[in-house]
């Protein structure tokens, strides 16, 4: 009998990999259940901004409060909003229309320690006309902080002073799952998005404390110390869309920063959680195509999205171009310079911002081994503790070849955002 193979296009960068992948050894393909997408993105924005959570429509809060200024918070080039122009253009429309100088209302990236985007990506994140309106201005992590004092933590606040110049800020994003903060958006928009350097790190650091998880706030400090900070900076308002798995729009959340993102994170939960029977050998996860795809620091997330599907002792693949590279030289170098123990042996003080990503995965290398199908130099990746592959084909031979030919595989198409969840709990 002729053997079946299931083919898969996976997302690659900015198109897609062929999997051929024997029927055998797929247990299943690992997606969130089809949810409806709204059928005119604009006129649910225009429907969240007439009746906000916790608030009232953002024209009467800017009547009643008499802002002379306004900062729009962005998010960056490694996040893709849908229908992100806009989003920003219904926004933008009712400030102007409540009275508020287009010079006086302005623009900030909030990437937290990411590099800026480049001038065409800010153009097609953010569209022409609000680029052409308005002063934009891209946060520095090591720039123009202001300290705001300690955190319940013990850790200090510093952010952009920009926040502390504007009389109303508000906040825009998504809400998609997060390995470490639970969910993305919301509160995510000042720390890390406006935050200093050292704040981030501080933050990112209680990683060490083996408390967060995708989809998880209750109990997870980064979450509550993120909260915390958006308390104590004073957003007024925020925009958040949760993303459907196919890039458009599953509901549109405005108003009271925590409240709106509350509601948000039903939805997202609703939109990106799947399902699984029991660990297997292996996980083959895509990170989801550019921008997730963009690096190796970008597709780090996925391994913690997706290590609870697989076995002690199983195979991760990870699926990306990584067509800059590593990413981000903090990551790489910890990756390179230590071993795992000594990882997982560094006391939180000693981990720096772009660091906690070499904590997460030495959490995953320390149960099972991390294959990277990616363009990347196989060399580089192997001093780094990963098998590194140029073609799906050559990581499915090693599977086959270290599990058996009879090994049992779960696929996950979009893996930066997608939350595993066992049928066991």
């Amino acid at each position: 009998m002729a053997k079946r193979i299931e083919i898969v296009k996976l997302p690659y960068g900015e198109g897609t990999i062929e999997l051929s992948l024997p029927e055998k050894n797929l247990l299943e393909v690992l997606e969130p259940k089809p949810v409806p997408a709204v059928e005119d993105a604009a006129a649910a924005f225009e429907e969240s901004l007439d009746h906000p959570a916790g608030l009232p429509p953002l024209e009467d809060l800017i009547a009643e409060e008499k802002p002379s200024s306004a900062l729009v918070l962005l998010s960056d080039h490694t996040r893709i909003v849908p229908e992100y122009p806009a989003m920003l253009a219904a926004l933008l429309k009712r400030c102007l229309k409540a009275g508020l100088p287009a010079e006086k209302i302005r623009l900030l990236i909030a990437g937290g320690s990411h590099r800026p985007p480049t001038c065409e990506e800010r153009e097609r994140l953010y569209g022409k006309e609000a680029l052409d309106t308005h002063q934009l201005y891209s946060h520095n992590a090591e720039l123009d902080c202001i300290p705001l004092g300690a955190l319940s933590t013990g850790h200090p606040l510093d952010v952009n002073r920009l926040l502390l110049t504007h009389d109303l800020v508000i906040a825009t994003g998504k809400i998609t799952p997060h390995y470490l903060a639970g969910y993305s958006g919301g509160r995510k928009a000042v720390l890390p998005g406006c935050a200093s350097l050292r704040s981030i790190a501080a933050n990112h650091a209680m990683v060490a404390r083996r408390q967060s998880a995708p989809g998880v706030t209750r109990g997870n400090p980064v979450h509550e110390e993120m909260d915390e900070a958006a308390a104590k900076t004073g957003i007024g308002f925020i925009v958040n869309v949760v993303p459907t798995p196919e890039g458009r729009v599953a509901g549109v959340y405005a108003g009271h920063w925590r409240q709106a993102f509350e509601q948000g994170t039903v939805r997202c939960r609703e939109a990106w959680a799947a399902r699984f029977g029991r660990p297997a050998d292996c996980v083959i996860a895509a990170a989801g195509g550019h921008p997730a795809d963009i690096d190796l620091y970008q597709i780090q997330r996925v391994l913690n999205n997706v290590a609870p599907a697989v076995k002690p002792g199983g195979t991760i693949v990870l699926v990306g171009r990584c067509g800059e590279g590593v990413g981000q030289s903090g990551f790489g170098g910890w990756m390179a310079r230590y071993s795992v123990p000594e990882i997982l042996a560094m006391p939180e003080p000693a981990i720096t911002a772009e660091a906690h990503r070499a904590y997460s995965t030495a959490l995953v290398l320390d149960r099972c081994e991390v294959c990277v199908v990616s363009g990347m130099d196989r060399a580089e990746l192997a001093g780094m503790k990963f098998r590194g592959f140029s073609r799906p084909d050559e990581a499915l031979g090693y599977l086959a070849g270290k599990h058996g030919p009879d090994f049992g595989c779960y696929l996950v198409p979009q893996g930066y955002a997608t939350m595993l969840e066992g049928d066991g709990g």
